[in-house]
């Protein structure tokens, strides 16, 4: 076993590395030295967000990513991106232009790593259809951030600086906005934390954004780097081309992925450099949204896409009833015990050892609704359907493979 650092040792290394980002850092940069965590942990040689970005990428949630699509769940072909593929982009992209801006660039690379964990199966459908499951069963709606902050938070027990937490929470940019300002530094508190998880949860947040520059940031990134990334999957898939976007955006961003990515990231550095928002002039974010409508309409609505939806919403169905009837009859050799409750209880016992068994792991408190969601939001497209098969063979939906 190696010898651990001394604590005078530490104190050196955390007090060059603070003294190297105060000079990387502008006026609307957010400093590791003030970042918390809800329970104090000792001192390490890795600052506050290096240390909460390895603790993602190390998470069970996270090995998870390599089997999520991103949007193109109906055909069966290695031709499109995986929500793994996503995450590091929005991650090496937001770290750049942090850096151009004298943000903390640990900060938003943490937040990027995190931001999708809490997809279920087939993307933004699979969640829809998930969340309309909670309503029925009264336990709220399900949102992917929110289920991002709770699987890192709550199941796995990360125990993640509040800067990221909330960076995570307030990242979801469905609804694109021309800019963001950064709030009132008193606004970032486990209290209001907390307070919009459950305002999220039960619909009531109606404005949700990170309070932190950081994380408003990975928002706009988050766009940018789906935006044009999906025309280009769907360009190897045969569907449509970069010719096919409209003419405004092709004269305003751009006719590729990298001509638009450029454009995009070269506007939000311009207007926002030495500036507390994050913001896009006005020419560029109707273009923006130009491209994100025509989007919707061929690739987000595509018929193709529709026609698998019963399918899914059937199976979602069927794995919820299966596995809420095996959890009230307490069947330990069920899957959503030995697959989840199990699993997530041995790896938190690792940092935790007085969490080691179903009276003591405080998330066991929770309905068992609540818990079943997490198993199922939890799960890879490919792990989601082995389950399907094995109580309904017959049930499958109508891919495209393309070779």
């Amino acid at each position: 076993m190696n010898k651990p650092f001394s604590t005078w040792l530490i104190d050196q290394i955390l007090q060059e590395f603070q003294r190297k980002e105060r000079l990387l850092l502008g006026p609307f940069g957010f400093s590791s030295a003030s970042a918390e965590r809800e329970i104090n942990e000792p001192k390490s040689y890795r600052s506050t967000f290096v240390r909460d970005g390895d603790r993602i990428i190390h998470s069970l949630s996270y090995a998870r990513y390599f089997d999520k699509t991103q949007v193109f769940f109906w055909i069966q072909s290695d031709m499109h991106q995986h929500r793994m593929l996503h995450v590091q982009l929005v991650s090496k992209l937001s770290r750049v232009v942090a850096g151009i801006l004298g943000l903390n660039t640990d900060l938003v690379e943490a937040i990027a790593l995190g931001h999708d964990i809490g997809h279920p199966p087939f993307g933004h459908d699979g969640e829809h259809i998930l969340s309309q499951i909670c309503q029925k069963n009264g336990i709220g709606s399900y949102h992917h951030n929110y289920g991002s902050v709770w699987f890192l938070h709550v199941i796995e027990r990360q125990n993640l600086s509040l800067p990221v937490l909330d960076g995570i929470l307030g990242h979801n940019g469905e609804q694109q906005v021309p800019k963001i300002s950064l709030p009132q530094h008193d606004s970032l508190s486990w209290n209001v934390f907390y307070q919009e998880m459950e305002d999220l949860r039960f619909d009531r947040a109606v404005s949700l954004q990170p309070k932190t520059l950081e994380g408003i940031l990975v928002r706009f990134i988050d766009v940018v780097s789906y935006i044009s990334r999906d025309v280009l999957d769907a360009e190897h898939l045969g569907i449509l081309s970069f010719s096919d976007i409209p003419d405004l955006v092709k004269t305003t961003l751009g006719t590729s992925n990298r001509e638009i990515i450029n454009s995009l990231v070269s506007d939000i550095i311009m207007n926002s450099k030495n500036q507390p928002y994050i913001a896009y002039s006005q020419e560029i974010f109707h273009a923006l949204e130009t491209l994100y409508q025509f989007n919707l309409k061929n690739l987000y609505l595509h018929q193709d896409k529709k026609r698998c939806l019963p399918q899914i919403r059937e199976a979602y169905n069927l794995l919820w009833d299966h596995y809420l009837s095996d959890y009230l009859h307490k069947d330990l050799t069920s899957k959503i015990f030995r697959d989840h409750i199990d699993l997530n209880l041995r790896l938190i016992n690792t940092r935790y050892p007085e969490i080691n068994n179903y009276e003591t792991y405080p998330y066991l408190e929770n309905s068992a609704e609540i818990i079943i969601r997490d198993f199922i939001a939890g799960m890879t497209d490919q792990y989601f359907w082995k389950l399907v098969h094995e109580i309904d063979p017959s049930l499958e939906i109508p891919y495209i493979i393309i070779e």
